[in-house]
């Protein structure tokens, strides 16, 4: 079966862009309380300024079976990134 433009017509795709991309992702046990006092470990992602997410990384695991608070950074990338 072959799709066809003029069988199937114009298409309107929705494409949102937006410039929210700096924020943490902060992953906690569920027992913690204020008096923990626990070891935080950051994750930045590579991907040579260019390429990546923060969302690759799900600490959650790490956070409830290691009893660690896990943080990962999302950051600009691209021209839009560390050297504007």
């Amino acid at each position: 079966m072959t799709s066809d433009v003029v069988t199937f017509g114009k298409e309107k795709i929705a494409f949102q862009i937006s410039e929210d991309c700096l924020y943490l992702n902060i992953y906690t046990p569920a027992d913690l309380t204020k008096k923990s006092r626990l070891p935080v470990m950051v994750w930045i992602h590579g991907g040579g300024l260019m390429v990546g997410r923060a969302s690759d990384y799900d600490g959650l695991a790490l956070s409830a079976y290691e009893n660690v608070v896990v943080v990962t950074i999302q950051y600009r990338l691209g021209i839009w990134g560390f050297f504007r």
